[in-house]
């Protein structure tokens, strides 16, 4: 029996060492930042924080607070605001005026009646225009508003400045519905009921230039000093003083062929 047994291929016993833990994947690197930053939200109208202002634009116009270009780009931006992108005005401390109705400190609007002169609004509203063209990236939105400024460059050279000034307050808050609604095309059309009620009637009256070049003198006897040194030849004088020697009174010479 040893024997057959001893034939019989030798069956290892099982092992007892624990068997090899499974590999694990190895850690992932980790991820690099990326280069994309999402817009910051902008402070809004009345201080509210909104996403409008976008970092793209407060970059592109950093002179420029995030609340104006929110009021812009949201149409809430109003014809007296302008002095607000006026590089002068813009950082002017905010006044106030006392309201005896309400009894309240209320902001004072002082600067934005300051619009005395053509400049004072052209220079504002091409920063403007500027932030809108940026805004909303259309070729038709950028001639509408290049053809508005070109009419009101045209009304300057015929028309008086407050009545034009008039018009444009009009004109420019009226459009903020039209851009709301998405049409801008109505910048580039002459309104005539405003241009009839506000303009029309305020034509500029040429200055009248002096009918010649002749001059009132303050003592008209004393003999011409320019004849006298030889430089006044013309008759009668411009000036209207008589030409005559200042030494002897002759009219024959003046001061410098007299001789003695």
């Amino acid at each position: 029996m040893q024997e057959i047994l001893g034939r019989l291929p030798q069956v290892n016993s099982p092992s007892t060492a624990a068997p090899p833990a499974p590999t694990l994947p190895s850690a992932a690197p980790p991820l690099q930042g990326s280069s994309f930053v999402p817009p910051i939200a902008g402070i809004g109208v009345n201080g509210a924080y909104s996403s409008t202002a976008s970092l793209s634009l407060r970059t592109r116009f950093p002179d420029v607070d995030a609340a104006v270009i929110g009021a812009i780009i949201s149409h809430d931006f109003k014809a007296a605001d302008l002095h607000k992108l006026d590089p002068v005005n813009r950082d002017k401390e905010t006044a106030y005026t006392f309201n005896g109705a309400t009894n309240q400190f209320e902001v004072s609007h002082r600067v934005a009646k300051e619009y005395k002169t053509p400049f004072s609004v052209l220079i504002p509203l091409q920063m403007y225009f500027s932030i809108l063209s940026f805004h909303t990236s259309s070729i038709d939105a950028t001639g509408a508003f290049f053809d508005y400024t070109s009419h009101l460059l045209k009304l300057v050279a015929e028309y008086e400045w407050t009545a034009i000034y008039s018009y444009h307050s009009v004109f420019f808050n009226r459009r903020r519905a039209d851009m709301a609604a998405g049409d801008y095309a109505k910048w580039s059309i002459c309104d005539n009921g405003l241009m009839a009620e506000h303009v029309y009637g305020h034509r500029r009256i040429p200055q009248q230039k002096p009918k010649g070049s002749t001059k009132s003198p303050s003592n008209p006897g004393e003999a011409c000093r320019k004849f006298n040194d030889g430089r006044c030849t013309t008759s009668p004088c411009p000036w209207g003083r008589p030409h005559a020697c200042a030494t002897c009174g002759k009219a024959d010479h003046g001061k410098h062929q007299h001789k003695d």
